[in-house]
């Protein structure tokens, strides 16, 4: 075990796969509306298979019609009828591909044309991105009825974001009131992925380097046992799922160091509680660029040996 895991940190840190929960309580407490205590959550709690069916997004009138034709096994051109279709193959009457798709909803096979197959795809992304905000909306014990009530209303993409955006935001200021610093990061988190999924590329990638603001100030701000806060600050680690999207965000744009060093101060520096946090904004770039550079390094390296590896 680690240093790290021996201090009894302010911020006790748990990474899933997409989803890095920071708190500062003691593991087993919950986050509740109008109740605001911490809640750490392990890795297999995140979102279990079992219980992944919870959302029905209405079905739209194209998607019910190719279920329709892989059952009746025709053709989406011309009607000819298959004696059986396991794959994607060319109709033997008019040459038109076919393309075969299981649904993403409700598991039935989908018969395709070629031109079809970008629709199915923009809606197989709207189902996944209205499902993660009814998760998100779990992670912070949000009623599942009260989300599918509100979002029910017209069953849009855009108005699950809101309706999960307005949950997580209302809670914001019961973590800060509370000095729960550890959640009050998770939203920032949450956020930045609602913008990174929406393709809002500017706004995802401010708010990532404010995910990496919080984190420059989080995971080793320890407690001494006078209740006195200690930060060390040669144990900042930034996850790497926000150094990758800063780096994807620098490299389309060509962004110089000294860019992203101006707009990591501008954002941290509008941040309302930024004075809850022990380290000044021009001090906590310092850390952050470290990591940042340590990263890039790493991915050099990794580069540099698969190189090697190819050529063996």
């Amino acid at each position: 075990m680690g240093l790290r895991d021996k201090v009894k940190s302010f911020f006790v840190t748990t990474e899933t796969n997409n989803f890095p929960y920071v708190s500062n309580k003691d593991e087993g407490k919950e986050v509740l509306l109008g109740k605001v205590e911490e809640k750490i959550i392990a890795p297999q709690q995140t979102v279990r298979k079992g219980k992944r069916d919870e959302l029905e997004v209405p079905l739209t009138t194209n998607e019910l019609k190719w279920a329709t034709r892989f059952k009746n096994k025709e053709c989406p051109k011309c009607q000819y009828i298959f004696e059986q279709i396991k794959g994607d193959k060319r109709c033997p009457e008019c040459k038109s591909k076919i393309v075969v798709r299981v649904h993403y909803q409700t598991k039935e096979e989908c018969l395709l044309t070629e031109a079809e197959v970008e629709e199915f795809n923009q809606l197989k992304e709207s189902h996944s991105n209205i499902k993660w905000c009814l998760r998100e909306c779990k992670k912070y014990d949000v009623p599942v009825s009260d989300f599918l009530n509100a979002w029910k209303v017209d069953s849009k993409e855009e108005t699950a974001f809101e309706v999960m955006w307005k949950y997580v935001s209302n809670l914001r200021p019961q973590y800060i009131e509370k000095g729960m610093l550890g959640s009050y990061r998770n939203t920032v988190l949450t956020q930045a992925e609602s913008y990174d999924r929406r393709r809002m590329e500017e706004e995802a990638y401010k708010a990532y380097l404010n995910v990496g603001f919080w984190d420059t100030n989080g995971p080793t701000n320890t407690q001494t046992a006078d209740g006195e806060n200690k930060f060390e600050c040669q144990n900042a680690p930034q996850p790497r799922q926000t150094l990758k999207k800063i780096k994807e965000y620098q490299d389309k744009n060509d962004l110089s160091f000294e860019q992203i060093e101006a707009d990591y101060l501008l954002v941290a520096d509008k941040d309302v509680y930024k004075n809850q946090l022990p380290l000044p904004v021009e001090q906590s770039w310092l850390y952050f660029l470290r990591e940042y550079k340590k990263y890039l390094t790493e991915l050099k390296i990794n580069e540099q040996k698969a190189i090697r590896n190819q050529l063996v």
